[in-house]
């Protein structure tokens, strides 16, 4: 029960930015291209794993920032057509 209570503000906080990032994906692709917004969208395993090495001190590995990298790249491709 101890390790929930104290869980809970991280939990919150996931659920909030779960809640915002749906919510300005839906306005986006009403009032833009939705070809952009999928791309954007399309990074959060990026910013998954920029924030595990924020807050958990995790080290990506050579393949993964690699990945990370060239989604990155590939998403300025995109978006300057």
């Amino acid at each position: 029960a101890a390790a929930v209570r104290a869980a809970l503000p991280a939990l919150a906080f996931v659920g909030l930015a779960d809640v915002a990032a749906n919510g300005t994906y839906a306005m986006a692709a009403q009032h833009g291209p939705v070809t952009v917004a999928a791309v954007l969208a399309s990074l959060y395993p990026v910013v998954t794993a920029l924030a595990a090495r924020g807050y958990l001190k995790e080290r990506l590995r050579g393949v993964q920032a690699a990945g990370a990298g060239l989604a990155l790249v590939g998403t300025v491709l995109l978006a300057t057509g």
